[in-house]
């Protein structure tokens, strides 16, 4: 049998809902990031990205009941078949892991390593999956920061990518919010003899977003890649003197057709914008507004960008400069708040 290692056994309590490798590329020193505080926008600090878009216990597995599961199953059921293979798979895999966790405790042994490996996969569970799924890319994010473009002409590449892509949108506690408020603002339309039953699946998704918010992450990435020769895929190349920044929702759509008006897009109405460096973004469009391959864009195209990458942020820009967020720091949250107001 082989031996479990130390490292195996330890549960990740922070689990950062943005890729702290990713905001390194803001980091003169590989290490400190400028950024707007959770507590007050208006404050920028200086902080190791360690300490950035980090949750304690965000992606903690909890205990699932029967009637979450079938929740899970009913937001899994509006997805192609493929997927809801896919879906119900991971979930499984879950479920027996809890059936595990189960039967150990009903038998009354106390066991210090079995104790130590639940833990760690209640906090490691999801956590890992965006791990992997952030080392597959690796080599990829760095191509595209040096403004290469042929590392996505391996179609193993672009699979990888896309699904990182889509779990970058769906992964934040930005768009976990959103959709909780969503949800919410939703219920209070509904007829009174119906309220109390959406309030609870309401209540009960948000229980279990940490496999939901994966699934829904899963289902974009796959619409990306089976949409990639339709939209239009480009990188923006920011050689002026205005930084790109970004956040804590760091993939923002940006189409133009867009207001702050509180609505769905429609399905065209799609342009996806996921800055990589200060220097250099990356634009996934169903608009003909770029080309593709790689666009030099003027600062008013830098500005717009931030700003709308501002607005969809939850509590954080981050960039290289405190100087760099201070056009934008009025805007941070505008998009949660209104949706909250709506």
């Amino acid at each position: 049998m082989a031996e479990i290692s130390k490292k195996s056994l330890q549960g990740k309590k922070n689990h950062h809902h943005v890729w702290a490798n990713y905001m390194r590329r803001w980091a003169s020193d590989n290490k400190n990031v400028f950024y707007t505080t959770k507590n007050n926008k208006n404050i920028v600090r200086k902080d190791s990205v360690k300490n950035v878009a980090v949750e304690r216990h965000f992606y903690r597995v909890q205990p699932l009941t029967r009637e979450h599961v079938q929740v899970i199953k009913r937001w899994s059921s509006e997805s192609p078949e493929d997927l809801q293979e896919l879906h119900m798979s991971y979930l499984n895999d879950y479920l027996k892991m809890q059936y595990m966790a189960s039967v150990y405790k009903q038998s009354g042994i106390k066991d210090e390593v079995a104790d130590k490996m639940l833990e760690a996969w209640r906090c490691n569970g999801i956590e890992n999956y965006h791990t992997a799924h952030e080392d597959e890319v690796q080599d990829v994010l760095k191509a595209l920061a040096n403004r290469d473009l042929s590392v996505l002409d391996d179609s193993e590449n672009m699979i990888h990518f896309m699904q990182f892509f889509g779990h970058q949108i769906a992964r934040t506690k930005n768009f976990k919010d959103l959709a909780n408020t969503g949800m919410g603002k939703s219920n209070e339309l509904i007829d009174e003899r119906l309220r109390a039953l959406a309030e609870h699946i309401a209540k009960l998704t948000q229980e279990c977003w940490w496999f939901i918010g994966y699934m829904f992450g899963m289902n974009l990435g796959r619409s990306l890649y089976l949409d990639r020769k339709d939209d239009v895929h480009c990188l923006l190349i920011n050689d002026t003197v205005t930084p790109f920044i970004t956040s804590d929702q760091p993939i923002a759509n940006v189409h133009q057709a867009l207001t702050d008006e509180i609505k769905p897009p429609e399905d065209h109405e799609c342009d996806f914008f996921y800055p990589i460096s200060p220097n250099v973004a990356y634009m996934i469009n169903k608009s003909n507004r770029f080309p593709r391959g790689k666009v030099q864009v003027s600062v008013d195209v830098v500005e717009e960008m931030n700003t709308k990458l501002a607005k969809k942020a939850n509590v954080h820009i981050i960039g290289d400069s405190e100087e760099s967020l201070k056009p934008y720091k009025k805007y941070v949250g505008v998009n949660l708040n209104a949706v909250k107001s709506a």
